[in-house]
Order: C-alpha cells, then structure tokens, then sequence
C-alpha cells in the first residue's frame, strides 16, 4: 500500500501553501524516507515504515567478475535455447581491444558452421581474402582436415587433368594458384 499524501515529513509549509513549493522543500535527502546509495543513487521508502530498505550485498562492485560470468552464461543459455533452429550461436568475443557480436540460428549445421568462421575471419586485421584467411588458420592452428575424395577429383577436373597425367602435371597446372576447396565449377 502506497504511504499517506503528503508524507509527515514534509514541512508544513509546503503541503500548506496552494501550491507554492519553495526551493527548499524540493529536497528530498533530507527526508528520512530516502537513503542515498552513492552519489547520484537514492532509494525511496515506498511503505508506511518511513526507512528504506536498503542491501548492498548485490552493489555492482560486490559481485565478482566469476559471479558475473557465471551469471552471463546462465543467461546467454536461456536465450540460445529459446531460439528456433537446430543449430545456431550467440557470441560476443573481442578482437584487438574491440568487442563484436554475432549470432545465428538455423536447421542447417553447414550454414551455421559457414557464417560463424565467415565472421571470424571478418573481424580479425588481415589482407588476406576471407577463404584464404580460413585457410591459412587452419594450418596455423594445426587442424587436421579430412575431405571427401571427390573434392580431388573435382581439382582435376577444373584444371582439364585426367588419370593419364601425372603428379607433375597437377603441381604445375597448380603452381600459379591456390587450392580451393571444394573448387567453383
């Protein structure tokens, strides 16, 4: 329940007046119906007690950054799992001081997978184009890779070799290219 109209603190000259509220009746620390928390922040008493109640065991600064993280996971999981699709992430990560946000949600894994390193490599400083950069990451990070062997086949054929050619006819008609894989046909 809501306290009385005008509360009992309230100096007599400003709930007698019609109206007239002199600067000095504005301020409201001097009620003991309000406690300051730091500088700028108050909490007004609201019930009949005329004392605020006042807890500072959750002030931002008593939180610690594990509690907080612990906290922001538990979050972060409610919301990924009320999302429509098989798949998906929510990622805030930082890159190079800056902090960038992503998310995706889908039914397909390989669309997920793709948009997510795609993104990646958007946010990291390189002149490399992105699919070099994912290539390059790759063999940097030492992953191992496994790829169907018609994906090779597929190489021959964009490069116009057979069966009957050699290794040497592969290394030289790559030697002026990159490998992609799988290759645009």
């Amino acid at each position: 329940m809501p306290p009385s109209d005008p509360p009992d603190d309230v100096p007599a000259s400003a709930s007698s007046e019609d109206g007239v509220v002199r600067p000095d009746d504005l301020d409201y620390t001097v009620s003991e119906r309000v406690a300051e928390l730091e500088e700028g922040r108050y909490v007004i008493a609201t019930d009949n007690d005329d004392s605020p109640s006042v807890d500072t065991s959750q002030e931002e600064g008593s939180v610690s950054e594990d509690e907080r993280g612990t906290l922001a996971r538990q979050q972060m999981n409610r919301y990924v799992s009320d999302r429509e699709g098989a798949y998906g992430f929510a990622l805030t990560a930082a890159f190079n001081g800056e902090v960038a946000q992503h998310e995706r949600f889908t039914d397909d894994v390989a669309t997920a997978f793709g948009e997510l390193v795609q993104w990646y490599v958007e946010q990291i400083d390189t002149e490399a184009s992105p699919s070099e950069a994912i290539g390059i990451l790759l063999l940097a990070s030492e992953t191992t890779v496994s790829y169907p062997t018609n994906t090779l086949a597929s190489i021959l054929r964009q490069q116009n070799l057979t069966l009957n050619d050699s290794i040497a006819d592969l290394v030289e008609a790559l030697s002026d290219e990159k490998i992609q894989i799988p290759p645009e046909e």
